[in-house]
């Protein structure tokens, strides 16, 4: 069976061979790819979304990697005629689009059709179902007319980003679902969104692959550091880590060495090198760690690789998810396959990844007291600590398991392939 895939990045193994920095996220792509290689019968290539004019054309490790570049202001026609360039180069049975929110993903997902090839859907997040939480469930109208000018600054620019930048994609994704004949899941969450916007498409459940480091480490309370706190991203006001930060003053009454890594540049430091107007809510969380008085307590780690984040994770005493809206977050998978205990938010599809109370401890995302009561629970209480542990990786690793996933996708490409 050949496969084409469409990715939204450049995977590791090409970077390497480039002489260009690796990317941090999307780990699962080159994970994926290779389990569906050892499992056999598959001949795999991957169509590369590239920024900047890159053009090659490499097999590396016996997955043929195309480039496929663009700028915002290249037509989608244009585009689609790359796409179907790649589909005459590989002619694939079957064609994978990841990143429905992208150009390349509409123009692949015309050439598949024109060129008669069936082409799944698979769903990372869905910006139709996260608009509403990109400002983090923050008062934004009431900081865009602070009387401080740094929520003023955060405030506009947040909503900026949110209407200017977000809005426009979430067009593209919709057209790109309804579009769909077939679609790949992995929670209820994403399942009830994708019905929402298109009720015909088949839809096939499939989890993602972890990165090798998360399934090779393991937590041990002995060596953990304790009353630590790991976040795996403070990036954008979705992923919450505001609300982390307001839990800590209830935390530090009894903890007084507590201590919150968050994985990512410290906001306006000179290696922050996003532009100010990417910055708004690195500003505001400036301001939130200084007024609650907290910055002995939050230390940013920069951003790290895999083996890193999987050590970090080994030595922590608790992780939080504490995102506003998520699918099925990678980083609270990965934690789980490590064994660190988890408190999570209960948001989007992260429900269908862990059971409160057993493999996680759940709590509402924009309620910092219960999000602190659960982090003290787990520092009280080492048989907790060590049951959510054992039980969250023993879940982690159905989830995540690699044959079984590897083989979740083939079965859906074979069925696909019978129908057409």
């Amino acid at each position: 069976m050949r496969v084409l895939w469409t990715v939204n990045l450049i995977p590791g193994a090409v970077t390497a061979k480039l002489g260009k920095n690796s990317e941090v996220l999307g780990g699962w792509v080159e994970s994926m790819a290779a389990q569906l290689c050892k499992t056999g019968g598959i001949e795999l290539a991957i169509a590369c979304k590239c920024e900047e004019k890159l053009e090659f054309c490499e097999k590396i490790d016996g997955i043929t990697y195309f480039s496929l570049h663009y700028t915002s202001s290249t037509p989608l026609a244009e585009l689609e005629e790359k796409c179907k360039a790649l589909i005459d180069d590989f002619k694939p049975d079957i064609i994978n689009i990841e990143g429905t929110e992208f150009l390349h993903a509409r123009a692949m997902q015309l050439a598949a059709k024109k060129r008669g090839i069936p082409a799944v859907v698979s769903m990372q997040g869905i910006l139709n179902g996260q608009y509403v939480y990109q400002c983090g469930q923050l008062q934004i109208d009431d900081m865009m007319f602070s009387k401080s000018l740094t929520e003023i600054f955060a405030g506009w620019i947040m909503h900026l980003r949110k209407t200017k930048w977000y809005k426009p994609r979430m067009k593209a994704e919709k057209e790109i679902i309804e579009n769909a004949d077939y679609i790949l899941g992995r929670t209820t969450w994403d399942r009830a969104h994708s019905y929402a916007l298109n009720p015909n498409a088949k839809y096939y459940p499939c989890s993602r692959i972890l990165r090798a480091p998360f399934y090779e480490e393991k937590w041990d309370l002995e060596k953990a550091e304790r009353r630590s706190i790991y976040v795996g991203n403070g990036y954008s006001a979705l992923k919450g880590l505001h609300f982390v930060i307001m839990a800590l003053p209830y935390l530090i009454k009894e903890y007084p060495d507590v201590k919150v890594y968050v994985a990512g540049y410290k906001p306006y430091t000179d290696n922050d090198k996003r532009s100010p107007l990417k910055k708004g809510y690195a500003a505001y969380l400036k301001k939130l760690v200084s007024d609650l008085g907290v910055e002995n307590h939050v230390e940013f780690t920069g951003p790290l690789k895999a083996p890193e984040v999987a050590e970090k994770l080994a030595r922590v005493n608790a992780y939080v998810l504490c995102s506003t809206i998520e699918n099925s977050p990678n980083t609270l998978g990965e934690a789980m396959m490590v064994g660190t205990p988890c408190v999570a938010a209960y948001v989007g599809g992260v429900s269908d990844m862990a059971e409160d109370g057993k493999e996680a401890l759940f709590y509402r995302n924009d309620d910092p007291k219960l999000l602190a009561w659960n982090l003290k629970r787990i520092f009280d209480s080492d048989e907790l600590a060590l049951s959510l542990s054992e039980n969250s990786k023993k879940k982690a690793l159905f989830t995540h398991d690699p044959e079984r996933n590897a083989q979740l996708l083939i079965d859906a490409y074979t069925d696909i392939l019978k129908e057409k």
